[in-house]
């Protein structure tokens, strides 16, 4: 399971985590802790999804060093 803390205000932080794609369930589903944490867990396919079409880009717009 893959985290990434990121600070959404003084009092809590937004982590991630990866879920198994499952039909019929959303993308994303957040959990509020009482601190102040939330949980996003985010479907596994779509996260490949948006790194695939990242890479992509990345791909297009690369410069290349002059030889």
């Amino acid at each position: 399971m893959a985290k990434v803390g990121k600070p959404v205000s003084r009092s809590g932080h937004v982590t991630y985590s990866m879920r198994p794609h499952k039909q019929g369930r959303g993308v994303f589903s957040d959990v509020k802790l009482p601190d102040g944490t939330i949980i996003r867990r985010v479907d596994e396919s779509v996260h490949r999804a948006g790194l695939k079409r990242v890479k992509e880009a990345f791909r297009k717009h690369e410069v290349k060093e002059p030889a």
